[in-house]
């Protein structure tokens, strides 16, 4: 009987840890990365698919190819892999980041030079002017040149308190 009792306090143990520690931050994680892929500049769409999760198990990708952008789920993990991840860390981190290879340029934090493909963005564009060689939302006056996200729109979302309330709200919604 007693063994019977400790296996089933196990296993409800495993589901509650799973539920409680994990669900939150990964519906958060979820939530941040549709916030980035609809914030963020999307011509090709290739940007707003290369967004990743990372959890302390495993990393779930993004598929890095052109069109509008793909939902990325965290992955599901269970008590006890949520359990070992805490014996290592004293806390549940997930890392949001983004592979394309010119990621710092979309995120308007390194300057970038700018060849329009000739080709309709996914995304209505934002706003025209004139860019030199300079940061991919910095546009100036009358030209040619076009965004589909404003400047800053990376560093606004993460300093400009948006993140946090986009953690908050995840944290308080029920799992669905």
């Amino acid at each position: 009987m007693a063994r019977n009792g400790i296996w089933n306090l196990v296993k409800e143990l495993d589901r509650v840890a799973a539920t409680t520690v994990y669900n939150g931050p990964r519906r958060a994680a979820e939530r941040i990365v549709r916030d980035l892929q609809e914030r963020g500049p999307a011509w090709t769409g290739q940007f707003s698919n290369s967004w990743q999760i990372t959890t302390p198990v495993t990393t779930v990708k993004g598929t890095g190819a052109a069109g509008q952008p793909q939902r990325i789920l965290a992955p599901v993990l269970t008590g006890q892999q949520v359990a070992k991840s805490f014996l290592t860390k004293d806390k549940l981190v997930f890392t949001i980041s983004n592979f394309a290879p010119y990621a710092n340029i979309a995120t308007d934090i390194d300057p970038g030079i700018f060849i329009n493909p000739g080709t309709v963005p996914i995304k209505p564009i934002e706003k025209t002017g004139k860019r030199q060689k300079s940061l991919r939302g910095l546009l100036t006056g009358e030209g040619n040149n076009s965004r589909t996200a404003p400047l800053d729109w990376f560093t606004l979302y993460i300093k400009g308190g948006q993140i946090d309330k986009t953690i908050q709200v995840a944290m308080r919604t029920s799992d669905r």
